[in-house]
């Protein structure tokens, strides 16, 4: 079991026009507060480091990832790096990946990483 960290959510879908990835608030208060954003990635092209950051700090929840109060700043760069990573993952895999979620992602006290707590993946044949 996790305890502590600042839960998110990232996803992927691949549709007709293209591959969109999510980011937002995660675990139980994904669906409450519905904090999350949504890029289409350009074909076969994963984000880029700056592209997940913007991503990231266009949320509410940004502030709790940055230290708000004077609570320990996040994992951010960790943070940046696995949804880039996944962004990476749907390029390689092509059309053969229909969608994903992670749902929670951990993100934990700065240079502690990200933990993904659990996921699915729809892969399609080959």
């Amino acid at each position: 079991m996790v305890t502590g960290g600042i839960e998110l959510i990232f996803g992927l879908h691949r549709d007709s026009l293209g591959t969109a990835v999510l980011l937002g608030m995660g675990g139980v208060t994904a669906e409450l507060f519905k904090d999350t954003t949504t890029k289409l990635l350009p074909a076969s092209a994963p984000l880029s480091h700056e592209e997940a950051l913007t991503m990231l700090q266009s949320r509410k929840t940004w502030p709790l990832l940055d230290g708000y109060r004077g609570q320990p700043r996040a994992d951010v760069d960790a943070t940046v790096s696995a949804l880039a990573a996944l962004s990476r993952m749907a390029a390689q895999l092509g059309e053969r990946l229909i969608e994903a979620e992670i749902n929670p992602v951990f993100v934990l006290r700065a240079g502690e990483s990200v933990l993904a707590a659990d996921g699915v993946a729809v892969i399609g044949p080959l």
